[in-house]
């Protein structure tokens, strides 16, 4: 893999947009025993940076993720802890996928936070349904 200089160039100009969206990555990383490893994170990226990686605009170069938290066993996790800030850098050769999301994921709950679906009652809501006369008591 050779190096593109424009490209890595358009990168490290496009990090530096202040304007950050929340991504889903899926990153396949090389390892020294020749095997691949597949990491799942949720990250902000610089907006311009997304964009010129979806537009394939840009080839190489590096990615900073902020905000950083991982997908484990059907939970997401905050990556910060009291040895990392929070923070990991990526090479955008081993971006695999990468979408696009509305809101910043909560640590502890799982991918169905994201699900489309219809609000769920409230309590008090909970409590007034369950008041209401069934549709066989009204006649």
């Amino acid at each position: 893999m050779g190096c593109n200089l424009q490209s890595e160039a358009q990168a490290l100009n496009s990090m530096r947009d202040s304007e950050k969206v929340w991504v889903f990555a899926q990153f396949n990383i090389d390892q020294e025993d020749d095997d691949l490893e597949t990491y799942y994170y949720y990250g902000l990226v610089a907006k311009k940076l997304y964009k010129a990686i979806a537009y394939n605009e840009i080839e190489s170069g590096f990615m900073l993720m902020e905000e950083v938290k991982y997908w484990s066993d059907d939970l997401i996790h905050d990556y910060e802890d009291g040895e990392s800030a929070g923070e990991l850098v990526f090479r955008i050769e081993d971006v695999v996928k990468m979408e696009l999301i509305k809101v910043e994921p909560i640590a502890g709950q799982g991918s169905d936070q994201f699900d489309e679906s219809v609000d769920k009652p409230t309590e008090a809501e909970d409590k007034f349904i369950g008041q209401l006369p069934s549709a066989s008591e009204d006649n």
